[in-house]
């Protein structure tokens, strides 16, 4: 079960990943834009550190080597169901943006304001998704390490978020607001 956990896991951002480009090509012009490389940059190089220097960095901060359990075949599933249902909510999210997508934090010419499918359940759903698909990934690991990306990431998140949030007050002053009342932003019916 392990090895299939891994390799599902892998194909589920595999097919995430493909979508986003292909779909990347089918977006609105910015109208304003501010930036975020430099976030998805330092995301790349934590996650990369997390990947190859897991062991190094649990040599030097023993806590971080903790295991909490065992690979085993539930916590297979669960890894699985975690990940395959966050892929879910970021397609489902992506599809209902349309247009109005971008990996910046951006606003588009004759921007949108999506309220509906998922973003009727949270502000921000594919920041939900990819949480969920990087809390599978800890929980396939089992280790503190992962789970100490997952907080760091859910940050990251966050602030991402808050940063979109402040443009779409600028441009939606009554709208959003209204809309932020009502749904979360990224734990449905919770946060």
């Amino acid at each position: 079960m392990k090895d299939f956990t891994l390799i599902f896991i892998f194909l589920c951002f595999a097919i995430q990943i493909i979508f986003w480009i292909v779909t990347a090509f089918s977006t609105k012009q910015a109208s304003e834009n501010r930036g975020g490389w430099t976030m998805r940059i330092s995301a790349l190089i934590i996650v990369g550190s997390v990947i190859f220097l897991k062991d190094q960095i649990a040599t030097i901060v023993p806590f971080l080597g903790i295991n909490f359990w065992p690979r085993s075949f539930t916590t297979g599933i669960v890894a699985d169901a975690a990940t395959f249902l966050g892929m879910a909510i970021m397609i489902w999210a992506r599809i209902t943006l349309g247009k109005n997508w971008s990996a910046n934090v951006v606003f588009k010419e004759n921007h949108e304001l999506i309220t509906h499918g998922p973003y009727s359940y949270a502000r921000h759903p594919i920041y939900s998704g990819l949480l969920l698909m990087v809390l599978g990934v800890a929980i396939y690991s089992g280790s503190s390490i992962w789970f100490l990306f997952f907080v760091l990431f859910f940050l990251g998140a966050y602030y991402k978020a808050y940063k979109e949030e402040k443009l779409l007050i600028k441009y939606f002053p009554e709208e959003y607001p209204a809309y932020a009342r009502r749904v979360r932003a990224i734990i449905p019916f919770v946060l």
